[in-house]
């Protein structure tokens, strides 16, 4: 269960906080306190005692939650070797093709093809570059409303959630496509007025992740595939925060019953990944490649034994029905609005940001760990192992402080204001 000792943060994660906020250059408000290496399940602690439950998943990136028994025998299995860490383009690891092998199981037949980066945001870029060879006549691409695709330049250039990603950035060409059934239209008057070789590509998040948990429609998605199909435009979907299983399938756009020209993976998987047509990668030596790409022996190990995992323990299935669950909890709390979701990957709405935000903040102080999204939603990404008494804990946290923070007039206090932006609630 939460446990609550110390005023978050705690005395020990104050003096690293502070530590990192002097030397790290790219300072962003964090989550203020330190993780410990102890935990378990759905619960992990910080250096001073606090027990908090986790419905963030680490962004995505931890399905099994903390100190999983199989995942810290591969760990174990590993210790004590050097290098973990190979130029995996150029040097070979039985690791690497291994891992390419369950990838290709678990996706569409004839996407034979896969190569293993370091991230999302490579995972991203090397899918556009696939795209780009095909496309020598290309002036731009298309991306949505609302989209985040990683943060390197390629991947920013896709971007249209928050400005502060992009400002100040030289960035390739994009024309943004709204988030809604008129997609195909927009996309149609792209074509219609540029032709369609001047579309490299069109990418989509299918259930759609920093930008708010917003899932596309079936009829936006049927028709933004069959335009890509008349033109031969190519499809690109990122499934890198919704791939995996959460949402109760391996792949976000296998609930859409469409076959994209390539997709990323990543977080979850814990290497980055792009998976295509073996025949759609470029023939050219060297046109894409990556010193580290999947070089990282023990990451490739625990991606294997992730899918392993999900596969042997029908952990698809099983997200699906407890999704449900967790999103019928939410529907009987009165002061959220708009819960939405499939699988694991659930969202909701509070009257507007600073009240989301306060509300992430008082989740913490009461040990629930939340992830905002969006203008003034709230995600809810717990790991696929968890059970139905700590969904009862944190459905009562989410209950508890979403009525505070949209009380009239409430406001944050604390330590934690130092680091986290704390303001007046709902007025």
């Amino acid at each position: 269960m939460i446990r609550i000792k110390t005023e978050i943060p705690g005395p020990r994660s104050l003096k690293t906080i502070e530590h990192l906020r002097k030397v790290n250059g790219a300072w962003a408000v964090p989550f203020p306190f330190v993780h410990s290496s102890l935990g378990s399940g759905a619960y992990c602690e910080d250096v001073d005692g606090n027990r908090f439950l986790d419905f963030g998943s680490q962004i995505a990136t931890n399905p099994f939650g903390y100190n999983h028994d199989e995942m810290l025998s591969v760990v174990k299995k590993y210790s004590g070797r050097h290098p973990l860490k190979y130029a995996g383009q150029d040097f070979i690891v039985p690791e690497h093709g291994q891992l390419l092998d369950e990838l290709i199981s678990i996706s569409p037949r004839g996407m034979n093809g896969g190569f293993l980066v370091n991230s999302g945001a490579e995972a991203v870029e090397n899918a556009i570059k696939i795209c780009m060879h095909q496309r020598s006549g290309m002036k731009f691409s298309a991306s949505f409303e609302g989209a985040f695709h990683g943060r390197t330049l390629g991947a920013l250039s896709l971007h249209h959630s928050k400005s502060v990603h992009r400002h100040g950035y030289m960035l390739e060409a994009n024309k943004e496509l709204p988030f809604d059934d008129s997609a195909a239209e927009v996309l149609q008057s792209l074509v219609t007025q540029y032709g369609a070789e001047a579309v490299g590509f069109v990418i989509l998040e299918h259930l759609q992740g920093e930008g708010g948990y917003r899932i596309p429609s079936n009829l936006m998605v049927k028709k933004l595939f069959a335009l890509s199909r008349k033109y031969n435009i190519p499809y690109v979907a990122d499934e890198v925060q919704s791939g995996m299983g959460r949402t109760g399938k391996w792949w976000a756009f296998e609930h859409y019953g469409i076959v994209p020209d390539v997709f990323s993976a990543a977080k979850a998987l814990q290497v980055g990944a792009v998976i295509a047509p073996r025949n759609d990668f470029p023939e050219e030596h060297g046109s894409i490649s990556s010193t580290w790409g999947g070089g990282h022996v023990l990451d490739m190990a625990l991606g294997l034994k992730t899918i392993e995992i999900i596969k042997r323990d029908k952990l698809l299935s099983r997200n699906t029905k407890i999704g449900s669950k967790i999103i019928s909890g939410l529907r009987k709390i009165g002061s959220i609005d708009n819960v939405r979701g499939r699988g694991l990957m659930i969202g909701f709405d509070l009257p507007d940001s600073r009240t989301r935000d306060t509300f992430v903040i008082e989740s913490l102080k009461k040990g629930l760990i939340v992830l905002g999204a969006g203008e003034k939603s709230i995600r809810v990404i717990p790991p696929y192992i968890i059970e139905q008494n700590e969904i009862d804990e944190g459905l009562r946290v989410i209950d508890e402080v979403s009525a505070k923070v949209t009380s009239r007039g409430f406001e944050s206090h604390g330590k934690i204001c130092e680091f986290m932006d704390c303001g007046s609630g709902h007025s």
